[in-house]
C-alpha cells in the first residue's frame, strides 16, 4: 500500500381486423451513469479528508488519468482494494467506479382473490459504493454486457466465452418466469427489457448477480394486471 503524499491534488468523483391493438412497449429506463474514473494507479493509503490538518480520518486513490492526476476520497476505498479481484498495485491500468449510493429494491405485494394488493413489503439490497479493479476488468464486463443485452446472441457461446454470464442468465430464466404470468403482452416485454437492462447494467459495472429475497420472484408475477400498466 503506498502512503499518503500531502501534497497531491484532491477531487471528488462528484389494424382494423377487430384484434385488440398492443400498447406500445416503452424502453426501459437507463439510470444516470455511474462515474468510472480510468489511469494507471499513482498511491493509495489513509489520510485527513482533502489532506486538512482537521480532517476527517480518511482514504485515498491517486489515478494519473488523460487529464491530469486525480485524487478520490472515501473511507470505502481502503475496503474496494481489499476487495479487488485484480489486486491492482502503484503502475497499473485501472478503472475506479463510483457506484450510486442507492440500493437495488424488490417489492412483495400481496393480493386478495379480486386482485387488490393487501400488503406491500420492501427489500432492499445494498450495492457497493466503491469497486476498484485493473482496467482490463472493466473492459470483460464492458463487452459481456453488451453481449447479454443483445436477445439474438447464443447464450451458449455468451457462458462459454464469459462464465460468469451463467448466473445472470438463470437471474432472466426466473424473470421470464414470473413474465409467463402477466397477461398484458406490452407490460410482459417491458418488465422483461426491464430486468434484461438490470442485469446488464449491474454486469457493466463489475457486481455480482442480485440474490432476491425469498419468495420475491413469485410475488413480482403480480406486479401487473391486465388494466395496468408497468408499476415503477
Amino acid at each position: 500500500m503506498a502512503g499518503n503524499d500531502p501534497q497531491r491534488p484532491s477531487g471528488a468523483p462528484s389494424a382494423g381486423n377487430g384484434a385488440p391493438q398492443e400498447r406500445p412497449v416503452r424502453e426501459a429506463p437507463r439510470p444516470a451513469v455511474d462515474r468510472l474514473v480510468t489511469g494507471v494507479l499513482v498511491a493509495h493509503g489513509p489520510a485527513r479528508l482533502r489532506n486538512e490538518p482537521n480532517g476527517a480520518p480518511s482514504y485515498f486513490i491517486t489515478v494519473a488519468t488523460d487529464r491530469g492526476e486525480r485524487t478520490l476520497w472515501g473511507r470505502e476505498i481502503q475496503r474496494a482494494l481489499a476487495d479487488s479481484r485484480t489486486k491492482p498495485k502503484p503502475g497499473d491500468p485501472i478503472g475506479v467506479r463510483e457506484n450510486g449510493i442507492d440500493p437495488m429494491t424488490f417489492i412483495q405485494r400481496e393480493r386478495d382473490d379480486r386482485g387488490k394488493v393487501i400488503s406491500e413489503k420492501r427489500a432492499d439490497t445494498p450495492r457497493p459504493h466503491w469497486i476498484i479493479e485493473k482496467r482490463e476488468f472493466f473492459n470483460e464486463r464492458a463487452a459481456a454486457a453488451k453481449v447479454f443485452r443483445d436477445e439474438r446472441a447464443s447464450r451458449h457461446e455468451a457462458v462459454r466465452n464469459q462464465p460468469a454470464l451463467h448466473s445472470f442468465y438463470m437471474a432472466l430464466d426466473s424473470a421470464n418466469k414470473v413474465a409467463a404470468r402477466i397477461r398484458d403482452p406490452a407490460s410482459r416485454r417491458w418488465f422483461l427489457a426491464l430486468t434484461r437492462e438490470a442485469l446488464a447494467l449491474t454486469i457493466e459495472r463489475g457486481e455480482p448477480p442480485p440474490k432476491p429475497p425469498p419468495k420475491t420472484l413469485g410475488a413480482q408475477a403480480q406486479l401487473t394486471r391486465d388494466d395496468e400498466g408497468p408499476t415503477r
